[in-house]
């Protein structure tokens, strides 16, 4: 029986992340309700600091005392054809992972844990919400086994069973191979600015920091009014307006700076690797991460470009696997992403994706969707206009507003109808949506688990219907298509389902 057979405990210093970890958790559950109740500026004026220390400290105390509790009873072994987990505090839970269901492996390495030698390993299973293992610090070489023994088992690379086990301090064998793709930290850094993830940003600073703008503006408020009682006129020179706009243009690009070394944190010294039927990513500057994906459990893509993308020509590659609900964001924390991809990079797809080729154009889908959403949209502004008219007044401000709100909605709803588009390459369905900038999904018919076709009396009378595709990663829809083409595919779908030999979840 090997060592990793046995029931083995966590290390000593997983204390620490387990402690770390907890208290993110936390401060995640916990901070919005506290900050958006507006409980931080009523705690701060009847708290003083001493309190709030007090209090602080007894939370971290409560979060060290459980991390304690649920790191000793924590145990892990590995069996012929499964991870075994026993864990929990108050209840003990004993979990069983076989090898043919995991279809996510991650190794990550946090800069507390580099000294050391040791790792967090992870297992996802397909349809879970989150990692179904999470071993946090245990010994690299262990975690390399078990690794390579649960891709021997999946039989995802035949010649692993005859390699011998990594010897104890060697380095990772996916470290050797050649990389698929390898973005350099300008473009990783470029890939930062493109992201939404300046908005996400910008929305928390808000949200967080509005009970210290909302003081701002009361004291301001307050000086004003002295000012009046006191009889002297505020005039605010044009300098001061130009001063508040170089503010704000400081305070944007400050957040795409920030949003720029977010990514290069993230994702730095990138590299993408193949081995065999597996993809491998490791990325990280402070928690270098190894992310090992069998393509056998790939069941689509999605190519990512954002409007900032659309103007510094950035793209980014989001591998889709099965997951629990359709509410999962495909690019959260547990995604497999390749960043930093130009026009020419998109090639990598094919590579990535068995049988895939990127289509040269997309079919457009009928121009009666751009019709009926201009006509639904005119017949609203009508109906509003009359009712605020009525209400307030035809001369009240709001008639302009709803005016202007129509204007500005006519070249969305345009944009909105160019993006959408389909192509059919191979057997790869590609289907483009989106509005200043583009998502691209594409996924073989054989994934397909449902086919629907929808319709209205408005469709049926200009001969369209919409088309839904139920895939393990999702729903993927296509608006008013012809009947034909779309029952078409939809047959076609559903035929190439029924002659696959398996579905690749």
């Amino acid at each position: 029986m090997s060592e990793s057979d046995d029931w083995q405990r966590l290390s000593p210093l997983a204390l620490v992340f387990l402690i770390v970890s907890g208290l993110q958790r936390q401060v995640r559950e916990n901070l919005f309700l506290f900050a958006g109740a507006g409980a931080g500026a009523a705690f701060t004026d009847w708290l003083g600091l001493r309190e709030l220390a007090l209090i602080a400290l007894v939370f971290v105390l409560f979060s060290v005392l459980g991390a304690m509790l649920y790191h000793r009873r924590f145990r892990f072994r590995m069996e012929a054809d499964a991870v075994r987990v026993r864990r929990g505090l108050v209840e003990h839970k004993e979990l069983r992972v076989r090898f043919a269901r995991v279809q996510n492996i991650q190794l990550g390495q946090p800069f507390y844990f580099r000294p050391f030698n040791l790792v967090r390993f992870s297992l996802q299973t397909p349809g879970a919400s989150d990692k179904e293992v999470e071993l946090p610090g245990i010994d690299r070489s262990l975690a390399e086994t078990m690794r390579d023994r649960i891709s021997a088992a999946r039989g995802e690379l035949e010649e692993t069973e005859a390699r011998p086990e990594p010897e104890e301090g060697a380095d990772p064998e996916p470290l050797e191979q050649p990389a698929v793709f390898a973005p350099s930290s300008g473009r990783l850094f470029l890939h930062g600015l493109s992201s939404n993830q300046v908005w996400v940003i910008a929305g928390l600073f808000f949200y967080v920091g509005g009970n210290l703008l909302e003081r701002f503006g009361e004291r301001v408020e307050q000086v004003a009014e002295r000012a009046l009682e006191n009889g002297q006129a505020i005039d605010l020179p044009v300098s001061a307006w130009a001063l508040g706009a170089g503010a704000l243009l400081v305070f944007l690009l400050i957040l795409f700076v920030l949003s720029g070394l977010l990514a290069l944190v993230r994702f730095w010294r990138f590299r993408l690797r193949e081995r065999g039927d597996r993809v491998i990513a490791l990325a990280g500057l402070f928690d270098r991460r190894e992310q090992t994906l069998r393509r056998a459990k790939v069941t689509g893509l999605q190519l990512r470009q954002s409007a900032v993308g659309r103007v510094l020509g950035c793209w980014s590659l989001v591998l889709r696997q099965t997951r629990s609900s359709d509410h999962e964001t495909p690019a959260g924390g547990n995604a497999f992403v390749v960043p930093g991809l130009r026009q020419d990079d998109l090639a990598l797809a094919e590579a990535l994706l068995p049988g895939a080729v990127f289509p040269g154009r997309f079919q457009r889908i009928s121009p009666r969707y751009r019709r009926f959403a201009f006509s639904r949209l005119l017949l609203g502004l009508l109906l509003a206009l009359v009712l605020a008219g009525l209400l307030f007044g035809f001369d009240h401000w709001s008639l302009l507003a709803l005016s202007v709100g129509a204007l500005v909605a006519l070249p969305v709803l345009h944009l909105r109808f160019r993006q959408w588009g389909w192509a059919l390459e191979e057997g790869v369905l590609w289907v483009r949506r989106g509005l200043l900038g583009q998502r691209i999904d594409g996924f073989d018919l054989e994934q397909v688990q449902q086919a629907r076709v929808t319709s209205s009396p408005y469709l049926r009378r200009h001969d369209l219907v919409g088309l839904e595709l139920v895939l393990p990663q999702g729903v993927i829809g296509l608006p008013f298509l012809p009947s034909r083409p779309a029952a078409e595919l939809a047959n076609r779908a559903l035929a190439t389902a029924e002659q696959a030999r398996f579905h690749r979840v």
